[in-house]
């Protein structure tokens, strides 16, 4: 089933469906341990014409402790206080780097180290529905601000603050039980300091196909992604996505680094899990 055909079969499902003031529990291990590999097609950096692809392979790792989480679908939270209806925790992202002589636009320019963030999140859990088939879904928004911060693993350094608040569907049994799907919506807006990281060009850097450039705070973009899981065993699962990134509008994008108003990530891959804990814990399902 093409991952687009989900976003406009939500709005039926969603009336359709009755309310439940609870999500179903699940009795889950403590943690998880395995491996995954996955393959990533992405744009070299926000609106980057030119892409690049990656194959990583990177041990498995599942925790759903009461105030540490990882994995399961996230990335990392640590939950500070929590209710059916809502959720606060401090919570995490990372993207990748990207040499700037493999791309036109920045050659001669300082690479683009990897970046990782760490930040509040509130999460509001704005609706939890079942369906006739025995399917299961649910809506939240989840409010998110973090500093962001790049490394090239032998130093660190600050490069600002994003804030990205998102409105994510994510839906157990979509036609086949086996099959876990989510949309999220997101829109970006981040200080002068990180779009600066992205678009700025400093004199020493200019060209005259480059002229320098000093960027602005405000608005980054806004982010459509589209992601299916199939559960083929409790311990084997298969994955792939895709994001669309809109750029229409942005502060930077008289830049001369910026390029396209319109990129798309694509990424799949497998997990397995191959150790688990004895100790189980009930878990909402999805938490």
């Amino acid at each position: 089933m093409p991952l687009t055909f989900l976003l406009r079969l939500l709005p039926g499902l969603l009336l359709a469906a009755s309310v439940r003031a609870e999500p179903p529990m699940e009795e889950l291990p403590l943690w998880e341990l395995g491996f995954g590999t996955g393959v990533l097609y992405t744009p070299d950096y926000p609106s980057s014409s030119e892409r690049s692809t990656r194959a990583i392979a990177l041990p498995y790792v599942v925790y759903r402790g009461d105030v540490l989480r990882v994995g399961d679908g996230q990335a990392a939270r640590a939950v500070a206080a929590e209710s059916s209806r809502f959720e606060l925790s401090m919570s995490f992202d990372a993207a990748f780097d990207a040499r700037s002589d493999r791309n036109e636009r920045r050659e001669g320019m300082p690479d683009l180290d990897f970046l990782f963030e760490v930040g509040p999140q509130l999460r509001l859990k704005l609706g939890r529905y079942e369906f006739e088939d025995n399917s299961y879904g649910e809506l939240d928004l989840a409010l998110q601000a973090r500093a962001v911060f790049s490394t090239d693993f032998r130093g660190i350094d600050h490069q600002g603050y994003v804030a990205e608040p998102m409105l994510r569907y994510r839906h157990w049994g979509l036609l086949w039980p086996q099959l876990e799907t989510s949309a999220s919506l997101r829109p970006i807006w981040a200080d002068r300091q990180l779009h600066d990281f992205f678009y700025g060009v400093a004199p020493e850097f200019a060209t005259a196909d480059r002229p320098a450039y000093e960027a602005s705070e405000g608005y980054f973009g806004a982010q459509l992604s589209l992601f299916a899981r199939w559960n083929f065993t409790d311990r084997f699962q298969v994955f792939g996505g895709t994001q669309i990134i809109s750029h229409q509008g942005a502060a930077n994008r008289h830049s001369p680094l910026f390029e396209k108003d319109y990129t798309v990530n694509f990424g799949g891959g497998f997990i397995w899990s191959v150790f688990d804990s004895k100790r189980t814990v009930q878990r909402p399902r999805g938490q």
